[in-house]
């Protein structure tokens, strides 16, 4: 009788340290969505007399963000729309005074061209790649 309670114990104490060992198992298996870091920052500027965004063409990845910096003696208005969406509606209308600087976190995968309503020679394009 004595070694039926020492072999009922033994495998009592085997299913503990299985079943302990499996729940530490499954919970390194099912792990926490990892947490997005904010995307990485672009700069696009406008240099004095240039009239002209620099760079012109900007690839980033969706969630990253894009920095328009006004670096010119006078204002200019960024303007954007989403391709996907209707002609009505803008992403970005940003009067940029002299200076100052304005962000945008780009969230779908495609190509954004963007310009200056007052300075139409100033043009260029976001392509969010995935």
């Amino acid at each position: 009788m004595t070694s039926r309670l020492a072999a009922i114990a033994a495998l009592l104490a085997v299913a503990a340290l299985l079943r302990s060992g499996a729940a530490v198992a499954m919970e390194e298996s099912v792990q926490k969505p990892p947490v997005s870091p904010i995307g990485k920052t672009l700069e696009v500027v406008v240099q004095p007399d240039s009239y002209a965004f620099a760079p012109q063409v900007v690839t980033i990845h969706p969630g990253d963000i894009v920095r328009w910096t006004n670096h010119d003696k006078q204002k200019h208005l960024v303007v954007t729309q989403d391709p996907s969406a209707p002609t009505t509606e803008l992403l970005v209308y940003k009067t940029l005074q002299p200076g100052e600087s304005f962000e945008h976190q780009f969230q779908k995968a495609n190509n954004y061209n963007f310009f200056c309503a007052i300075h139409f020679q100033m043009w260029g394009t976001i392509a969010v790649v995935p």
